[in-house]
Order: C-alpha cells, then structure tokens, then sequence
C-alpha cells in the first residue's frame, strides 16, 4: 500500500514536470523538447503504479454491493476523463493552428510527439483514465472469477 502512494505521488510529479517544460502554443520554442525529458521516465513510473494499484486493488476485499458500486463509478470516471482528454487534444491542436500536416500549423512536419503536444500524451486525464481503466478492470477480473 505504502509503495503505490509513493508510485502516486511520483507520477503526479512526473507529469507535472511534463507540462512544465511542453512549452505552450503562444511561445516559440526552438531548444528542443524538454518535456520528453520527463515523459520517458513518467511513462515506467506509470507502469510501476500500475502495477502496485492492481495489486493493491487484488487484495481489496469488498462485498458484492460495494464492488458492482465501485466498478461503475470507476467506468464513469475512465469515460469522464476520456472525454476530457478528447477535449483537452482537440483545443491544444486547435490553438497550435492544427495538425503536423497543416501548412499553417505551428507543429507542421513535426512527429506527434514534440515540444508543444507532449501534454496529450502523458496528463493529468491520462492518469485519471490509468487509475479508473484499473480500477475498472481489476473490479471485472473478480466478479468474472467469482471472488
């Protein structure tokens, strides 16, 4: 329990850090990008608290109830986030002036993954979408054994 809180905590600073250093629309970047720095490194810490929440949530005893309760709430939670996220990627495109294959875009000819769009990929909705998709998952993994 003690060393998913501290895969927790490091993951929100790990994203933090990403966002810190993904530079927003408005500015002009041309030192590279920094927030891949970060992304690596919060990506394995992710897998990390991946793992020890579903451990974690293994051995979480709870009644029928309480259980079918959570994993709903967790599913509507993972298309919350979902949809925010959504929203979050097409108004980061949109002020970057559109895509990598737009012309008129501030990312034209840029991979996916650069300076300005780091965010999309590693965010706070993503790792609310990690801790309720296993939430979810671990939920439906018992009541499909019968536990």
């Amino acid at each position: 329990m003690r060393s998913m809180v501290w895969w927790f905590v490091l993951c929100v600073i790990f994203v933090y850090l990403v966002d810190l250093f993904t530079f927003k629309p408005h500015v002009i970047s041309g030192n590279g990008n920094l927030g891949l720095l970060f992304g690596w490194p919060a990506l394995i810490i992710s897998i990390f608290f991946a793992k020890s929440l579903w451990n974690g949530l293994r051995n979480l005893r709870l009644k029928s109830s309480s259980s079918i309760m959570i994993g709903l709430g967790a599913f509507a939670l993972f298309i919350i986030f979902l949809i925010l996220e959504y929203k979050f990627a097409a108004n980061l495109i949109n002020d970057l002036g559109g895509s990598p294959k737009e012309p008129s875009s501030k990312i034209y000819r840029f991979p996916w993954l650069n300076q300005y769009t780091n965010t999309i990929f590693i965010n706070f909705y993503t790792l609310g979408m990690l801790v309720a998709g296993i939430s979810f998952l671990n939920i439906l993994f018992k009541r499909i054994k019968g536990k």
